[in-house]
């Protein structure tokens, strides 16, 4: 490898075509990045100013017998300037830049632009394939055949737009151009492209998470293979995750890993799980495309079963993130086992049952994490160990939700009834809001009465507080002493709150004039809630008043509505398998106590154990294993960890590592946080799976 300071001008003049790797992202610079250096340029036409530095092209020789050249990195700059190049060129041409001499002209075409002597593509830059149709039509086609939607056709109309507000010349620009300067690297035949790739980038900042992994993917790879993999893999994930791979890429690490990476960390798992896998780079690609279909079957909601699509839109809209590796790994399993749609449609109720009793009840949305990277995972294992079972899928799926505990539990009747009525649903994150008024407007219909969720985006329709958010005098009366307690407990509860399209209008008016309505200060008249065409208003058109008797008597509609939308799940089932509780949950501390513990998880890795103590020991030799020193630093504090000890009730889980055993469930758990915060590990990481309470023991729990 050796690298040389050099004009910029001086690499795009040399006799060769720069070909962008099929495994380099697509040109994605931004307007601040093109203005940044739109405004560096117009600063270089000072004769004062000799260069200015434009940071590296890392290149290669494509082989010994051609004289192409691959950019391994600084395609974004190279493409940038050609682009710039391009605006001046055609400016130009149609008489809209002077110049003082053709010369300038026939310089940026023959010389920066186009190679007249290739046998192959003219043009010097070739961007990877869904660059490369708009890059080229810049250069040869009208303005009316260039791509609107390309970033490569954004950029150019930028500079087309900065360059006509400036009353400089051809030679003005070509000149600035002229003093940027860059490292040329030009690696060796021997040189490693992917470790330099990796070094230059390390970093993070200038290249998504997926960037790097197409990269690790395709670039080891014999340019034909590469093309292969990139044309029937790689561009399809891309096509089906509309060019935003990371977050999809994070859900089939998951389904692999059984645990959540942190985005920031994507590339680094990657690897690691590649290395490790051993599988062959088109296997990979293969898969990812396989679960790409899913992705993008359930976030453009591409079926044709009306009600599937529907429960694909409800899905998507109370949110994907945490679901989506569940849903990918439910969606490959029913295509491989020809699950029929009704089959699937029991699923997706079961999953959309779950999560909206969750959201009623107020339970942490982290403490999913754990449940959906590992739910697939637990249904098969416990389908493949009864396989006699005559229990279809959706029965096992219902079996070990059922079986959560604490935070991931699945709320029953009595904590929706007792959530029902205080839960500050006005409070709640958006995408919850928009769901839950979708789903309790148009129930199970298989059309929507109301498309209630666009409705709310788009502000057509908007949430009336019947009770107003301001109380005026007239409304204090209306609600009698206890007016103050009355608005603080049910203002943004279900009981108050309904779909209108007059929002705006009706304000804090009584709630006569809401019911029937009225004119407005312009005469106007406003529309009632009496004449409201939403089934939420039901129950409030005929009401003579709206006081705590009638708060409580909608709640108690608005609740059984709820729990015919979502009845409790049951299954028939009775196999008693071990319970499962996280260890990030608030009450693990309590549910652990009098329990005993058969096995825990840590990074979805299974281990046995017959006790807590033992528990203990061994997680901490996992850690000790993974972060050597700052396990070793920890101990030297001598505080709750340390680094020696005689004394029986400590335990040794390496050498000159000792930490103390002879203590409660409580506070081994408080050892572990203690560890985790210092160390930086996510509580989710863990998890206890608990000997089974028998009937004796769990009727004895309610009492």
């Amino acid at each position: 490898m050796e690298g040389h300071e050099k004009p910029l001008t001086q690499i795009l003049a040399i006799n060769s075509s720069f070909i962008i790797p099929l495994y380099q992202r697509n040109y994605d610079w931004k307007e601040e990045h093109c203005e940044q250096l739109f405004s560096d340029l117009i600063k270089l036409k000072d004769p004062q100013r000799h260069n200015h530095f434009f940071g590296s092209i890392v290149s290669k020789q494509q082989s010994l017998t051609s004289p192409n050249i691959y950019i391994i990195d600084g395609q974004q700059r190279i493409t940038t300037i050609s682009l710039l190049l391009i605006a001046l060129y055609k400016l130009a041409m149609k008489g809209e830049l002077n110049y003082d001499n053709e010369v300038s002209i026939k310089k940026i075409y023959g010389k920066y632009l186009v190679d007249e002597y290739s046998s192959d593509r003219k043009i010097k830059l070739k961007p990877i394939k869904n660059d490369m149709n708009a890059f080229d039509a810049l250069l040869f086609k009208d303005e009316k055949d260039y791509d609107k939607e390309s970033n490569v056709t954004r950029n150019y109309n930028l500079f087309v737009s900065w360059i006509k507000k400036h009353d400089l010349k051809l030679e003005d620009y070509l000149n600035a151009i002229e003093k940027l300067v860059i490292i040329d690297i030009k690696l060796n035949e021997n040189d490693d492209a992917q470790l330099i790739f990796e070094s230059l980038n390390s970093t993070g900042k200038d290249l998504e998470e997926a960037d790097k992994i197409r990269n690790y993917l395709l670039m080891s790879l014999q340019a034909d293979i590469q093309e292969k993999y990139y044309n029937d893999y790689w561009n399809k994930i891309e096509i089906y995750t509309d060019y935003k791979p990371t977050m999809f890429i994070r859900d089939y690490l998951t389904i692999k890993l059984r645990r959540i990476c942190k985005i920031d960390n994507l590339y680094k798992e990657f690897k690691k799980f590649a290395e490790v896998s051993q599988l062959e780079r088109g296997v990979i690609l293969r898969e990812m495309l396989e679960y790409a279909e899913f992705y993008d079957i359930f976030k453009n909601e591409k079926t044709n079963d009306v009600y599937l699509k529907y429960k694909f839109k409800e899905l998507n809209t109370v949110g994907t993130s945490t679901v989506m590796p569940y849903y990918l790994g439910f969606m490959k399993y029913s295509k491989d086992n020809n699950l029929s749609v009704e089959s699937e449609i029991k699923v997706f109720d079961i999953i959309e049952n779950y999560l909206a009793r969750r959201i009623i009840c107020n339970l942490p949305t982290n403490a999913l994490n754990k449940v959906f990277s590992t739910l697939q995972y637990d249904i098969i294992k416990f389908i493949d160990k009864n396989s006699k079972s005559s229990s279809d899928y959706s029965d096992v799926l219902k079996f070990v939700l059922l079986k959560k505990l604490g935070n991931s539990m699945f709320p029953n009747d009595i904590k929706i009834r007792d959530n029902f009525q205080t839960r500050q649903i006005y409070r709640i994150p958006l995408e919850y809001k928009y769901f839950l008024f979708e789903r309790m407007e148009n129930g199970n219909e298989k059309g929507y009465h109301n498309d209630v969720v666009n409705g709310m985006k788009d502000n057509a329709i908007s949430i009336e507080h019947i009770m107003p958010q301001t109380l005026t005098k007239e409304w204090k009366n209306a609600l009698g002493n206890e007016w103050e307690m009355i608005h603080e407990r049910y203002l943004h509860t279900f009981a108050n709150l309904t779909l209108t399209g007059y929002n705006s209008n009706y304000g804090n008016r009584s709630f006569a004039e809401k019911r029937d309505g009225f004119l407005d200060s312009k005469g106007e008249e406003v529309i009632g809630l009496n004449k409201s065409a939403f089934k939420l208003t039901e129950s409030v058109k005929n009401r003579e008043k709206w006081t705590e008797e009638e708060l409580i008597d909608r709640c108690n509609i608005l609740t059984e509505r709820f729990l015919k939308l979502f009845p409790m799940i049951s299954t028939d089932i009775t196999e008693k398998p071990a319970d499962t509780i996280s260890f990030e949950g608030d009450d693990v501390d309590d549910i652990c106590t009098n329990r005993n513990i058969s096995a825990f998880y840590y990074s979805g890795q299974k281990t046995d154990t017959s006790s807590w103590k033992d528990m203990l020991i061994l997680v901490c030799k996992l850690i000790y294993n993974q972060h050597k020193d700052s396990v070793i630093q920890l101990c030297y504090k001598n505080e709750i960890f340390f680094s020696n000890s005689s004394k029986n009730y400590f335990s040794p889980f390496a050498e000159n590592c000792y930490v103390r055993t002879s203590s409660s469930t409580k506070d081994k758990m408080q050892c572990l946080r203690y560890l985790f915060d210092h160390i930086g590990i996510d509580y989710a990481d863990l998890e206890f799976e608990l000997v089974p309470i028998s009937e004796i023991e769990e009727i004895n729990t309610l009492f």
